[in-house]
């Protein structure tokens, strides 16, 4: 291969690169990254206490962190691995899981109007 095809096809390599970076959307749902956190872990908090015998939670039950009350959910699951906050703003759904491919980090999500269907909010490295 000559010395100016290689360098037009590294070129173009990182032209196509380039645009696929800068199209990618970045998810927000208008909370801070520190107030996301706040979430994760409070829904971990949910996970790890009594919470998880039950399937439906009440929204209004003492054992929901303030952090999750101060969403104004309208219906709180936990199923296995899984907390769901379903919610009548923006984003209408909060969801914590873990990746089936990479169990360790847990993942936030947010889903509803104006999201492509459950997009990664945030990680949380805890086991």
């Amino acid at each position: 291969m000559t010395r100016p095809l290689q360098t037009l096809l590294l070129a173009g390599f990182v032209s196509v690169v380039v645009v696929a970076c800068s199209s990618t959307r970045h998810v927000s749902d208008g909370r801070t990254p520190e107030e996301q956190r706040r979430i994760a872990e409070a829904c971990l908090t949910m996970l790890r206490s009594s919470l998880t015998n039950e399937m439906d939670i009440a929204v209004d039950d003492p054992r929901v962190p303030e952090v999750i009350r101060a969403l104004q959910p309208v219906e709180i699951e936990i199923q296995g691995t899984d907390v769901v906050i379903m919610r009548a703003g923006s984003p209408a759904e909060y969801h914590l899981s873990r990746r089936p491919s990479d169990p360790k980090p847990w993942v936030l999500y947010v889903a509803g109007h104006g999201y492509d269907g459950h997009q990664e909010l945030i990680r949380l490295d805890h086991e």
